[in-house]
């Protein structure tokens, strides 16, 4: 069978349509309805600009579980892995104003279960002091409270950092 692209449909039924002598021109109903051009599936995003880190195949750069006091796992909770900004950044802005960045997001699986990964784009991008080091920060936002976990990494994460956090209410 051969593989027929959405475009080729569209024009397959576009020439039959146009070929066949039967509709009337002026009457607006008689032409076919329009189809929907076709596109590339969008990412979805969890947090703007940030694809789903359970849709990419990069390498995982943190792993670990969201977990309620007693052990229990939290489901969906929003995990972001964050970076901050590096010293030579932080001489030239505002220490109290010092924003983290989102470069990583997904939610937590019914087990409690995160994997994050950096797109490919964002790696590049990453704040690596002189040392090639990134101040990461992990977020985890769910509606049984937060939770957040420092450390620093390499820029070119070399295996995946695991990170289980707590949830606690927040106050």
């Amino acid at each position: 069978m051969a593989h027929r692209t959405p475009a080729a449909v569209v024009v397959a039924v576009l020439f039959a349509a146009c070929s066949s002598g039967e509709r009337d021109a002026a009457d607006p109903s008689a032409l076919p309805a329009p189809t929907p051009a076709a596109s590339a599936t969008p990412t979805a995003t969890l947090v703007p600009g940030i694809p789903d880190s359970a849709q990419l195949s990069e390498p995982v750069v943190v792993r670990g579980r969201v977990l309620r006091a007693d052990g229990t796992a939290v489901a969906e909770a929003l995990v972001q892995l964050t970076t901050e900004p590096t010293d030579e950044q932080l001489a030239t802005i505002d220490p109290f104003l010092h924003p983290l960045t989102p470069v990583a997001a997904t939610s937590s699986g019914p087990d409690g279960r995160y994997e994050l990964r950096i797109p490919a784009g964002r790696r590049t991008e990453l704040p690596v002091d002189e040392a090639g080091l990134v101040q990461f920060v992990v977020l985890v936002e769910s509606p049984e409270g937060s939770a957040t976990e420092f450390w620093t990494g390499p820029g070119e994460p070399t295996h995946p950092h695991t990170v289980d956090l707590e949830v606690r209410p927040d106050s």
